[in-house]
């Protein structure tokens, strides 16, 4: 009998793989189906042994997993290999994410003894989400993904897969959630709600 999953998103990963298996990682997250170790050699050059040294690192530490593609014919389905939802969030983010999230985090502790402090958590995500949005020059779910979140575009919104400030949002959640909340406001060009902890694995953005 499996383990039901949580509502609410993982906690980001802090820790990376190495710059030549980050590579492969990358390419890996592109893909919109698990890739063969041949076709992840053909994308990105290099022996096929150096390719899969790396995809075993990447296995081994979580970012990414073994899958089967259904046989087309006779003989055995060939192995194929797709990033998992921590694989995801480390590919996309921003290099410097870890430094913003520590500061914001710091931020949000501060912000609980404030009179009110829900408002002035989402007036500090909005000016946070009007500097990420200028500085990177991308859309909600470029900053979002570049800030660790792992967005996935749903039939209805977006579901955020992980999240940088997990410890800090379970602890307080009203004022970290509206940090988050801010961020969308400013980036977002329509109005768009955070459900925080709503679905398993996942915050969910849903229109407002």
């Amino acid at each position: 009998m499996s383990t039901p999953i949580p509502n609410g998103p993982q906690l980001a990963r802090t820790d990376r793989p190495r710059a030549a298996a980050l590579r492969v990682l990358r390419a890996l997250a592109a893909a919109p189906a698990p890739v063969t170790l041949a076709e992840l050699t053909a994308r990105l050059g290099g022996h096929p042994n150096t390719t899969r040294a790396q995809l075993e690192h990447l296995v081994a530490d979580g970012f990414a997993e073994e899958a089967t593609r259904p046989a087309s014919g006779r003989g055995r389905p060939a192995r194929a290999y797709a990033a998992t939802i921590a694989g995801r969030q480390v590919a996309m983010e921003d290099d410097d994410r870890d430094n913003a999230g520590a500061l914001v985090e710091a931020i949000a502790e501060h912000l609980v003894g404030t009179p009110d402090p829900v408002a002035a958590a989402h007036s500090l995500g909005r000016a946070w989400g009007r500097r990420l949005a200028a500085a990177d020059g991308a859309d909600l779910i470029g900053v979002l993904a570049a800030q660790g979140f792992t967005p996935e575009v749903d039939h209805d919104g977006i579901a955020l897969r992980t999240c940088p400030l997990l410890t800090s949002a379970q602890q307080w959640p009203e004022v970290v959630c509206a940090i988050h909340q801010g961020l969308i406001d400013a980036v977002s060009p329509q109005p768009r709600r955070l459900l925080p902890f709503a679905a398993p694995g996942a915050c969910l953005i849903r229109p407002a």
